[in-house]
């Protein structure tokens, strides 16, 4: 169904390219959008009022290039031709930090960050998820960039959107660490308001102080105590030079920081680093990143101690051959460029232009980005910054386009056709055209629909078969079952709303799936599916901020252009069957997504087997995804578990398969690391291939032995090891975000994952691996006193006092009184329980030998630390 919603109308612009100025000059006059999109000059121009048109009219007469008025850009010449390209600019910390993206995350759908200038480490936190949040955005509008680079702790924005580090890596670098705990030397900065080289004379006299920014022709940033810097401050401000301190204090690029290194480096060699997609240029070395990961990570840390040359970088992206710099943030950084370019290369043709102002709203100043980058050459997608268009009720359908049979003169044309060719050419001319018309007119009649999606396990029962965490028989709480929509679920209501608003296609494809969050179906909700009409056998769907793709279609299937894969070399029997992986809770799928019959063969890249296509929505590609699990069980026994993250594309060959009805499935895996495994595969009946998926990804989740077999089976099966003392030891096996709240799902009910929420991002680490500890060792007690099995779920933890805790049964589940004591060290917690009144205590440090008590290690894949246990 349909929702009425209302929203700002858009703002008037009027767009304008002609091959020439005579010809720009004249669609000016006419004051209508062209359709012209060769070479040759553009005008872009916001609320095209009589006055700002003949203002315009005058500029372009001029022919000289418009880039820095309000509201109108014009180029006789646009800089973007010729493959010239763009670069994203991302700020560091500032004076002033007022961003105004709020509009902006809602429209995309997404969450607004939090933004915060508390302390310096969350500065810079906020700081780079405005620019993320701003590069998600400008992407959208079909920009893309051919560099990136970012100012400071702008340089870690660039690396994630260049595709050095992952961003969900860095979000659980980020969350492991406390960033209000950030120690730094407290030194004072200083701008000043001329080149390094006039600098470097006077520090002559103050080796306390060093150079930390070379911004600019005219603006370089000092750092050093502050007795010092107010000394020079005056000193230069006495030989007419601006100088101005700034508001915070860290040390950052200069050596004086090195001494307090120890907190990055604890995180930035853990952090994966990949070669770039897009060339990412440091400001360290004013070059692009190397593609060694060991050498990224080394610049990274001179990147904290060395200056900012981010002068040389803007030349050096200049000499490359970009000619337009997008700014990802509010600030001066834009300023920094134009002083540059200007200064030192006078002759230079640039565009420099800010994605976000804080004298207007983001998605105003969005558009002004796009407006100012369509001028020199880009072409943007206006139409994502534009409000839905969306009615409760239906429009009257508008009238018919006469048939070209009903045109005048149309029947005397065919008649003629018969003795001269050129009417019969000319009639089959216009019959053509009329189609395309037609076509084009559906779309633009289209712009983009919604429709309301009830998520709950009454409205898709078939959910209680997909929970991925497993409790009690007749557990009365829902949300604990984690009951979630499948990826391919989605995808199927991808295709079911695509093909309702374009009655007579049918999907012949999904491109481009992006899995972006859980979908829970408890406690229910509903989810707005965007439906927009991007062409005409092109639809791109959003399940809310869960999922998108692009839905393809056509008037019928097209067969699939090759046959069924043949079996690969070096195949074997699989060591589980099938029918094992769901009773031994390998896989945690229910019946009603129970499809796979027998796995046939398996090899060190390939499976095959057999599904019976079960008749939830969804179910078969779900099946799919189940091969390649068992292919991970067989080969990578250690870290098997795994869940699709996106799929590059989905081709449909023919009808889709009957429920119960047999189909031959083949995966061919094409990539694997420690985070991901990515395939290719192939659904076939009766030897014709009716599915093909290419680049099937999926998220694979931090697993040992221990964790692997605690996640089957959690009643009975614990993550913490109890040690000969009595006690209990938990350690973190898990170093991605996405890992460790797989984990907390895994341990924690309802209240307690509520309670994490709303726990500072800093104290979560710690808080659940204590949770895991205490739960642990309280199942262990409770089993050794004869106890039932126990889920995590059914105790529910209270902190009563530093180190102290006690827990309560949920559900009908009895605990009596117990001490329980708990302790933390880095990648470890441990507990140790006892009845009620014992007092005992426990404690855990770095090991030191002779010091008396146990000692343990961790775990391998975690730091190497030993500690020294204490039960008291």
């Amino acid at each position: 169904m349909t929702t009425a919603q209302s929203a700002p109308p858009a703002a008037a612009q009027l767009l304008l390219a002609a091959p020439d100025l005579t010809g720009l000059l004249a669609a000016l006059d006419a004051s209508a959008p062209t359709a012209y999109r060769g070479p040759g000059p553009r005008l872009a121009l916001i609320d095209p009022t009589p006055d700002r048109l003949a203002a315009a009219r005058r500029l372009v007469a001029k022919g000289k290039p418009v880039r820095r008025r309000a509201d109108l850009w014009f180029s006789p010449q646009p800089l973007l031709a010729g493959g010239r390209g763009i670069a994203f600019l991302f700020p560091g910390l500032e004076g002033e930090f007022t961003p105004r993206v709020d509009d902006v995350a809602e429209h995309l759908d997404v969450a607004a960050p939090e933004v915060s200038t508390a302390t310096v480490g969350r500065y810079g936190a906020s700081v780079l998820a405005v620019g993320r949040l701003l590069d998600a955005a400008v992407r959208r509008l079909g920009i893309r960039p051919s560099a990136v680079a970012g100012h400071s702790v702008g340089e870690w924005a660039a690396m994630i959107a260049g595709g050095i580090v992952s961003g969900a890596e860095f979000d659980a670098m980020i969350d492991r660490a406390d960033l209000d705990a950030l120690r730094v030397p407290g030194v004072e900065f200083a701008v000043l308001g001329c080149s390094a080289d006039r600098v470097r004379p006077e520090l002559a006299g103050h080796p306390e102080l060093v150079i930390s920014h070379e911004n600019s022709a005219n603006q370089t940033v000092i750092c050093g105590p502050q007795d010092a810097v107010a000394e020079l401050v005056a000193l230069l401000r006495a030989k007419a030079v601006i100088c101005q301190p700034l508001p915070f204090r860290s040390g950052f690029h200069t050596p004086m920081l090195e001494p307090y290194l120890d907190y990055f480096r604890a995180g930035v060699p853990n952090l994966r680093m990949r070669p770039a997609g897009t060339p990412v240029w440091s400001a360290t070395t004013a070059a692009p990143f190397p593609d060694d990961p060991a050498a990224a990570r080394r610049l990274c840390l001179r990147h904290l101690v060395e200056p900012v040359r981010f002068r040389q970088l803007v030349r050096g992206l200049h000499d490359s051959g970009v000619r337009a710099f997008v700014q990802l943030g509010p600030g001066q950084l834009g300023s920094l460029v134009e002083d540059t370019l200007r200064h030192d290369a006078p002759d230079a043709d640039f565009l420099v232009v800010a994605a976000n102002s804080p004298h207007r709203s983001g998605l105003d100043q969005l558009r002004r980005c796009a407006l100012a980058l369509w001028a020199e050459g880009a072409e943007p997608d206006f139409a994502v910054l534009d409000p839905p268009t969306t009615e409760s009720i239906p429009r009257p359908p508008p009238a018919a386009a006469p048939e070209p049979a009903d045109w005048p003169g149309f029947a005397r044309l065919t008649a003629l056709g018969s003795t001269t060719p050129l009417a019969a050419e000319l009639a089959a001319f216009l019959d053509d055209t009329a189609d395309a018309v037609a076509a084009v007119l559906r779309v633009a009649q289209r712009t983009e629909h919604r429709q309301i999606l009830d998520v709950s396990l009454r409205t898709m029962p078939y959910l209680h078969d997909h929970c991925l965490m497993r409790q009690r028989p007749g557990w009365p709480d829902e949300t604990d079952l984690r009951a979630v929509v499948p990826a391919t679920t989605m995808v199927a209501r991808m295709i079911s709303a695509a093909e309702q608003v374009n009655p007579g296609l049918v999907a012949i494809g999904v491109a481009d799936i992006r899995l972006h969050r859980w979908l829970p179906a408890a406690p229910p909700r509903q989810v707005t599916i965007h439906v927009e009409q991007r062409a005409v056998d092109q639809v791109h769907v959003r399940l809310g901020e869960h999922a998108e793709g692009t839905v393809l279609l056509g008037t019928r299937r097209v067969p699939a252009p090759t046959g069924v894969w043949p079996a690969a070399a070096g195949e074997r029997s699989p060591e589980i069957s099938a029918e094992q992986l769901y009773q031994e809770r390998w896989l945690f799928h229910g019946p009603a997504f129970q499809g796979m019959t027998r796995t046939i063969a398996v090899s060190d890249t390939t499976i095959r087997g057999v599904i019976t296509t079960p008749p939830a929505p969804g179910a078969l590609l779900d099946n799919l995804g189940q091969f390649l699990g068992h292919w991970l069980v067989e080969n990578q026994r250690n870290r098997w578990i795994a869940l699709p993250s996106r799929i590059g594309r989905i081709d449909l060959h023919g009808p889709d398969p009957a429920p119960v009805s047999t189909v031959d499935c083949a995966a061919r895996v094409t990539e694997l690391d420690a985070d991901s495994v990515a395939a290719d595969g192939q659904l076939s009946q009766h030897g014709v291939p009716v599915i093909s998926v290419h680049g099937w990804v999926a998220r694979r989740f931090d697993s040992d032995q221990r964790a692997g077999t605690a996640y089957r089976l959690p009643a009975v099966r614990t993550l913490a090891e109890r040690h000969a003392d009595g006690w209990w030891w938990a350690a973190e096996r898990w170093r991605t975000l996405s890992s460790r709240e797989f984990y907390l799902h895994r341990y924690a009910g309802n209240a307690e994952c509520a309670e994490y929420e709303r726990l500072n991002p800093a104290d979560r680490r710690a808080w659940l691996l204590r949770l895991v500890a205490v739960k642990d060792a309280v199942r262990g007690w409770l089993w050794k006193h004869g106890a039932a099995p126990i889920y995590p779920a059914e105790l529910r933890v209270h902190q009563a006092a530093p180190g102290r805790y006690r827990v309560s049964g949920q559900h009908g589940l009895a605990v009596p009184a117990l001490d329980i004591a708990v302790g933390h060290h880095a990648e470890v917690a441990v507990a140790l329980v006892r009845p009620a009144g014992s007092g005992q205590g426990i404690e855990i440090t770095e090991w030191a030998a002779g010091a008396p008590g146990s000692r343990i290690d961790n775990p391998a894949g975690l730091p190497q630390r030993a500690y020294l246990v204490r039960a008291r």
